[in-house]
């Protein structure tokens, strides 16, 4: 029994600690999981790449597409997809319809609804929006055409240190649905890498005497083998990816041609090769290797392999998890239960009840069914109550098997109307405390305001004021987080089936729109990451802003005594004092964007330059405290810590509600009343045209040259070069969030509804159904019952 436990085999764990980690940069796993970036990227570099006819981003985009533009034939796929998904091979046109590589025909209306779907992004790697892309199809020679399945065979790479170390070939078959996917039934074909010649046929996870309407593929060789070798190892050169997968297809008249690249690669070619990745690996960590030549030369050297007589005692065996889903049969009944495989018991163990409920004989003999496979057996019985399986299957029992650690069950998704033992998830306190805390720690870290902030800002600020035709060239800090962890922290939640699984599910979601956000920083997927998150002003509401802006007054009456940063913190923590807010803080900051914000850990941050007139103090006052502080304090006293850190989305809420306390407080008409209409207006403004066009903009509508310095910087913030168009939308919520306060309010709703933590108004009934919520205790004066 070849057990895929060994210290050879790269696991999942190991590969993203030892591998991904270590050696692939945030910048290159980002050049990775953009298709459209990989092939300018790379093409520009020498790299042969299919040729990209058109892309498609967004809805309106595909509402206005010609697709009598695109040739005859041609790919459609996902530009950040991951494993094979979502992608469409059109090989001719009859009539308005399409046909696809498998003679189906495709109508213009299912073509348009499957591009939606990846705009939506259903194929995509974190579900997040996507853009769609028109590209060349490849034509595979005929020595491979014959051994595939109607589509496009393709062979990866696995390379590392710039030597390649494995590989192997993904044929179409009937059963992947003519895509070379292996998860998807596809067949795996292992590549001796020194030769070039395939080796082991594997499909399922099983090796195969051969491929089905072909025959045994050992000894065949790819042709210009090298020279794919050579590409693959370059590509890791110029990407900066030390861990990479490079996928490649032979096409018929072009030869070796870059599919793609993946920073996360699969690691089933291990099982297409019968050998371990790992081992390879370790031989040649520390290796010098200064030329992509040196490395190909390098892996000649090294991997060559010798099909073994020993390898075919792997044939026919079928791989499995360490935890499996199996059907075990008594006397009376059959039951559903998992199974962990233990390879160091010689005999297997099966719960107690389980037993019972079956009626398992005296003698302790029974059947189970595993991958198809039905075993007769004898066990022991043992109280396996308090574990997550119901069955630990012994060593004589796995001699048919192979066990893969990365290949698990997944528990839960078994159809609810089958009875399964101790499937059912029931979630303790201590659980949903630890869910709470993984979404407000992974929240906390990510920082989104302070990585989104120039650290060059001071010096191009300086050569605007000297060039008011300049648009400033941003830089960005490197993120301080590690956004793969993140990911896989957030894919290991559960969430219950109740009011705050609800929200916490959505909060996790928000959370992956905040990464890659912040993964999008200085790219141009960086505006399209911000409306994800944030939203941004439709037409309407840029009409509504500019005719509010329009009809301000020209001249504005004194707001009263004006006050420095110093004297205004003061204020604020008196302020502090008379609402009992204790543990509350002031602090002044030379660097701030805004004159003054509520910071996340209890502080007022006000900008040591701004001033306040009186009437404006006061309404800072119940914008930053009577709403801000306050819902914080509010959310610090319910049973869950999304409460206090923020909801999903609860910032236009939030920020509107401070906006009409803030309208409500103020006595007098200032223009700062009109500040959140200038931002919508040069959000738009950003959206379409560079950082002085919406500086000239603002200046234009009357605000001033310091406003509108603040409002180009706001939309802007995000891009490198702010002479491309593009924005970071999050500042139209302020004006879009008063309007819905308003409307919320003017159809009899209770603002009080609003304080019970950081809420989004969307969620307020399934907020009000969380079990243990407590009756907001901060609120404003206007808010408090006599």
């Amino acid at each position: 029994m070849w057990i895929f436990n060994n210290p050879g085999l790269l696991g999942i764990n190991a590969r993203n600690l030892l591998y991904i980690k270590p050696y692939n940069p945030k910048k290159a796993v980002l050049l990775a999981d953009s298709k459209i970036k990989t092939k300018n990227y790379l093409s520009a570099r020498g790299v042969p790449v299919a040729r990209l006819y058109n892309v498609i981003g967004s809805k309106k985009e595909l509402g206005s597409f010609d697709f009598n533009s695109l040739p005859n034939s041609f790919v459609v796929k996902p530009n950040a997809g991951y494993g094979g998904e979502g992608i469409e091979i059109i090989k001719g046109r009859k009539g308005r319809n399409f046909v696809s590589e498998k003679g189906d025909i495709i109508t213009l209306e299912e073509l348009e609804n499957h591009i939606s779907d990846i705009l939506d992004g259903r194929y995509s790697i974190a579900d997040i929006s996507d853009s769609a892309l028109f590209e060349q199809r490849l034509e595979a020679p005929d020595f491979l055409k014959k051994m595939a399945h109607k589509g496009l065979p393709d062979f990866r790479i696995v390379v590392h240190n710039l030597i390649p170390v494995m590989a192997m070939l993904r044929l179409p078959t009937e059963s992947s649905g003519g895509k070379a996917n292996i998860h998807m039934g596809g067949i795996g074909v292992g590549i001796d890498i020194s030769k070039g010649e395939l080796t082991f046929a594997t499909q399922f996870d099983k090796k195969i005497d051969g491929i089905p309407g072909f025959g045994d593929p050992r000894g065949i060789k790819i042709p210009r083998w090298d020279e794919c070798l050579l590409i693959a190892s370059r590509v890791q050169q110029v990407t900066n990816l030390g861990f990479a997968a490079v996928d490649m297809v032979f096409d018929r008249n072009m030869g070796p041609v870059l599919l793609e690249i993946n920073a996360r690669a699969g690691l089933q070619v291990q099982v297409a090769n019968m050998a371990p990745l790992r081992r390879r690996l370790e031989r040649i960590e520390g290796v010098k290797v200064n030329t992509a030549e040196k490395g190909v030369r390098i892996a000649q050297d090294m991997f060559g392999i010798k099909i073994e007589a020993k390898a075919d005692e792997t044939a026919g065996k079928t791989v499995i998890g360490t935890m499996e889903r199996l059907e075990v049969i008594g006397k009376k009944d059959t039951a559903k239960i998992i199974a962990l495989a233990d390879p160091i018991i010689e005999k297997s163990v099966l719960d107690k009840q389980v037993a019972l409920d079956i009626g398992l004989e005296q003698t302790g003999k029974c059947k189970f069914s595993l991958m198809g496979q039905k075993v007769t057996t004898v066990v022991d019985t043992k109280d396996l109550s308090a574990e997550s399986y119901d069955m630990l299957i012994g060593q004589r029992d796995l001699r048919n098997f192979l066990i893969d650690p990365n290949k698990n069950v997944a528990v839960g998704t078994e159809d609810s109307s089958k009875s399964v033992p101790h499937i059912v998830r029931v979630f303790t306190e201590k659980e949903l405390q630890n869910i709470d805390q993984e979404l407000s720690d992974i929240d906390s870290k990510i920082k989104l305001l302070f990585h989104i902030k120039p650290i060059n800002l001071m010096e191009e600020n300086t050569k605007f004021l000297l060039d008011p035709s300049y648009n400033p060239q941003f830089e960005y800090k490197t993120i301080s987080f590690d956004p793969n962890n993140f990911y896989s922290r957030l894919k290991r939640l559960e969430f219950p089936d109740s009011p705050i699984g609800i929200l916490w599910e959505k909060k996790a979601d928000e959370i992956i729109r905040k990464i890659s956000l912040l993964e999008a920083l200085d790219s141009p997927e960086f505006t399209q990451k911000s409306i994800d998150l944030y939203g941004c002003p439709d037409e309407r509401l840029v009409q509504e802003a500019l005719h509010e802006i329009r009809s301000m007054p020209k001249e504005f009456k004194s707001g009263g005594k004006i006050f420095t940063a110093k004297e205004a913190g003061k204020l604020f923590e008196k302020a502090f004092h008379d609402y009992g807010l204790k543990g509350w803080r002031v602090k002044l900051k030379a660097d701030l964007v805004s004159d003054a914000i509520a910071g996340k850990e209890n502080t007022i941050l006000i900008r040591e330059s701004a001033t306040f007139s009186a009437d404006r103090l006061k309404g800072t006052i119940a914008h930053e405290i009577e709403t801000h502080a306050f819902t914080a304090m509010n959310g610090a006293l319910q049973p869950h810590k999304i409460f206090q850190r923020g909801l999903a989305d609860y910032l236009m809420t939030e920020e509107g509600l401070a906006v009409y306390n803030q309208e409500t407080t103020e006595s007098s008409d200032t223009i700062k009343k009109y500040w959140p209409a200038s931002s919508v207006i040069g959000i738009h403004e950003a959206m379409k045209g560079s950082f002085v066009d919406v500086y000239q903009k603002i200046v234009e509508l009357d605000f001033g040259a310091e406003r509108a310095w603040k409002v180009a910087l706001k939309a802007k913030r995000g891009l490198g070069d702010t002479s491309q168009p593009g924005a970071f939308t999050k500042d139209f919520v302020y004006y879009k969030g008063h309007k819905m306060i308003k409307a919320f309010v003017a159809k009899g709703g209770d603002l009080r509804d609003l304080y019970y933590g950081k809420t989004n108004l969307d969620d307020l009934e399934i907020v009000k159904k969380v079990k243990g919520l407590k009756k907001p205790m901060y609120l404003p004066a206007h808010l408090r019952k006599d």
